[in-house]
């Protein structure tokens, strides 16, 4: 051989390996890429998933009111537990008190309450007891229940 061939066979041996070493680091890289794509990854234990109370509040009265001014309801309770996660409330000993223009206040009290994140709505369970005084155009009465639902803006 000649010095000219030799040279032309230390390129293309240099090329091959060249070639080699990117084809390997290619399929490194895609082995990593893989590796770390198809893993699970582990759950961040943050306390965000947790139904632990935020704030609690004892013996509470809550008034709200129309866009007039006037009091729509009121709630009262022994104990309020406030939870972040789903932001509902259960509540100890509700007493709700709904206001009518047009009649005398419905009081509602039970064991426990529950009201789910929009405050809408209260769900009453255990003992319920509904009241509403006698007026000039309504009868009174009391009815009980094992559970009930009550829309808070009606």
């Amino acid at each position: 051989g000649t010095a000219a061939g030799w040279r032309g066979e230390r390129l293309m041996l240099d090329a091959k390996r060249l070639l080699l070493a990117l084809l390997l680091l290619v399929l490194a890289g895609g082995s990593w890429w893989l590796a770390r794509s198809l893993t699970a990854t582990k759950p961040t234990f943050d306390g965000h998933l947790r139904h632990d109370p935020d704030y609690t509040i004892e013996n509470f009265h809550a008034t709200v009111m129309n866009e007039k001014g006037w009091r729509q309801h009121t709630l009262t309770g022994t104990r309020l537990i406030h939870y972040g996660d789903d932001e509902s409330s259960d509540i100890e000993k509700p007493y709700l008190t709904k206001y009518s223009k047009d009649g005398p206040p419905v009081r509602t009290r039970a064991e426990h309450g529950w009201m789910p994140k929009d405050n809408d709505v209260i769900v009453l369970t255990g003992s319920v007891r509904v009241t509403r005084e006698r007026s000039a155009r309504q009868a009174g009465g009391v009815m009980r229940f094992d559970r009930m639902r009550v829309r808070l803006d009606k």
